[in-house]
C-alpha cells in the first residue's frame, strides 16, 4: 500500500509543471507524454552539479525538453551544449522549449551517435534500461523506456561507440535504475566494454544510480 502511493506521488510530481520549473529552473509549455523527467534525471543532475565547467557537453537522449541540456547550460554558461534524440518529434518540442527558456543548446536527431562527428569532455546518458518482456506494445516512444530482454543493451551498444566520441580525459555519466538492472550487471558490462568506475553516485529512497566513468 505505502508503495503504491509513493508511486502515486511520484506520477504527480513528474507531470507537474510547477515541480518541474522549481527543481530544473526550466518552463513547459507544450509536452508530448506527461512524465517530464524520471528518479534517474535526478542523480544525474546531482552530478552534473559537481562537473560543470566542461568545455563540450553531450546529452545523449535528451528526451522531449532537452532537460538535462537546458539545466547544464544553466549552471555552466560558457559550455558548449548539444541535445541528441532518436525521435523527431521530441527534437521538435526540445527545441521550442529551450528557445522558451532562452537556452542556447544545439538539438539534433541521432540514434545514438549516428549523425555526430564531434569529441566532448562530458556524455551523460538516462538509457532505456527496463526489460522488453514487459508491456512495450501500442507505445508511441516504446524507445524511452524499454531495451531488449535484460534491459542493458542500449547501454551496452552506446559505452562501445562512446569511446570515438570522448576526448582525452573526457567523462562518461551513465545513470541507471537498479530496480530493472542490477548494479553487479551494469559494472559487468561497463568493465567488459572497457571503462572503469571513478564514482557511483545514489540518492537516498531512490533506486537509481550514476556511474561516473573514464576509459581505460
Amino acid at each position: 500500500m505505502i508503495g503504491k502511493i509513493f508511486f502515486i506521488i511520484l506520477k504527480f510530481l513528474r507531470s507537474s509543471k510547477i515541480i518541474t520549473s522549481f527543481i530544473w529552473g526550466i518552463k513547459i509549455d507544450t509536452y508530448l507524454h506527461d512524465t517530464f523527467w524520471d528518479l534517474t534525471t535526478l542523480v544525474l543532475k546531482k552530478e552534473l552539479i559537481k562537473t560543470k565547467g566542461s568545455k563540450k557537453y553531450l546529452d545523449m537522449g535528451c528526451g522531449q525538453f532537452a532537460i538535462l541540456g537546458q539545466y547544464y547550460k544553466k549552471i555552466s554558461t560558457l559550455s558548449d551544449v548539444t541535445s541528441v534524440d532518436i525521435y523527431e518529434k521530441f527534437i521538435e518540442n526540445s527545441i521550442q522549449n529551450s528557445a522558451l527558456n532562452k537556452n542556447d543548446i544545439k538539438v539534433k536527431k541521432s540514434n545514438l551517435f549516428s549523425d555526430l562527428d564531434e569529441k566532448y569532455d562530458l556524455i551523460t546518458f538516462n538509457p532505456p534500461y527496463v526489460p522488453s518482456t514487459k508491456n512495450k506494445y501500442n507505445l508511441e516512444f516504446p524507445n524511452i523506456r524499454y531495451s531488449e530482454l535484460d534491459g542493458i543493451k542500449t547501454a551496452k551498444d552506446f559505452l562501445i561507440e562512446a569511446k570515438s566520441f570522448l576526448n582525452s580525459d573526457g567523462k562518461i555519466l551513465l545513470g541507471i535504475n537498479t530496480f530493472y538492472v542490477p548494479q553487479t550487471l551494469c559494472t559487468k558490462v561497463i568493465s567488459e566494454t572497457g571503462y572503469s568506475v571513478e564514482k557511483i553516485t545514489k540518492m537516498k529512497f531512490n533506486t537509481s544510480v550514476v556511474f561516473k566513468l573514464k576509459v581505460i
